[in-house]
């Protein structure tokens, strides 16, 4: 899916090239593009994660692509960034839903500042816990129920002070 969007804005690029109005975020020339007010800068560094680079085939136009996503981009605020994080699962969770199983077993190690905390009955929760909080103290609970392991994998990444912006590799 990545790819055709990528081939998509590859070929809206070409198409309104040149079209004359600087690349500012909110832009008519950004809108032609494609790209709308709303999005995120970090959206960008994840595209230019997955474009080709380098001596690769299209590399050139994907750097422009990406140059233009910068371009057309808003920055984020900071967003806040916590010590560390509590993953809730039930084990009866782990034997009947594919994603919280692969994300504990197969990504939850390389987040250092991750614990699993294993109860029965409990809903799949991230407890995220800011520096100086407790688990008895903080009350920020993100209910993960429902979501896809690289989704987790993602937020965590995001979320958590240690990981520097990028998700780990699986």
């Amino acid at each position: 899916a990545l790819a055709a969007v990528t081939r998509y804005r590859l070929s809206l690029a070409y198409q309104v090239r040149g079209a004359g109005e600087d690349l500012v975020p909110g832009s008519k020339a950004c809108a032609e593009k494609g790209f709308s007010e709303a999005l995120r800068c970090s959206t960008c560094a994840r595209l230019r994660d997955f474009l080709p680079s380098g001596d690769q085939p299209g590399a050139t136009d994907a750097a422009d692509l990406a140059a233009e996503c910068e371009s057309c981009c808003v920055r984020e605020e900071a967003e806040e960034v916590f010590a560390k994080g509590i993953l809730y699962v039930s084990p009866s969770q782990l034997e009947v839903n594919q994603n919280v199983e692969d994300f504990v077993r197969r990504k939850a190690g390389a987040f250092p500042n991750l614990k699993v905390k294993k109860r029965e009955g409990v809903r799949t929760t991230l407890q995220l816990l800011r520096e100086g909080e407790t688990e008895e103290s903080s009350n920020t609970y993100i209910n993960i129920y429902g979501w896809k392991s690289d989704e987790i994998r993602d937020f965590v990444a995001m979320k958590l002070s240690s990981i520097s912006g990028r998700a780990p590799a699986e």
